[in-house]
């Protein structure tokens, strides 16, 4: 390959543009979604929703997503990684839920 210097570069510049988006962009999008998944369920359980309702859409969400992109290359949380958070912190969001 080094009589193809270009094409080392691009190789090298493609390998660069995957690690980044893999190991430095998309983790950090998973986490701005489940930072919203919280947020969502204590404004859900202020406005009066019982926040255990959340977990049993994305089990709803998670039968109807049939060959999905698996999660180290999507922005958004595994469903079920997803439904695991939202189960921990449901009695949180209950106690907003129950002193509204």
């Amino acid at each position: 390959m080094a009589e193809q210097p270009e094409t080392t570069q691009d190789l090298a510049l493609a390998a660069f543009g995957l690690g980044s988006q893999v190991g430095i962009l998309l983790p950090y999008s998973r986490k701005h979604e489940s930072e919203a998944d919280e947020l969502g369920l204590y404004f859900m359980a202020m406005a009066g929703y019982n926040p255990k309702t959340a977990p049993m859409f994305w089990e709803r969400m998670q039968k109807l997503n049939i060959g999905s992109t698996p999660e180290f290359l999507s922005t958004h949380p595994d469903p079920g990684n997803r439904i695991k958070r939202l189960n921990e912190i449901i009695p949180k969001a209950m106690q907003y839920y129950n002193n509204r």
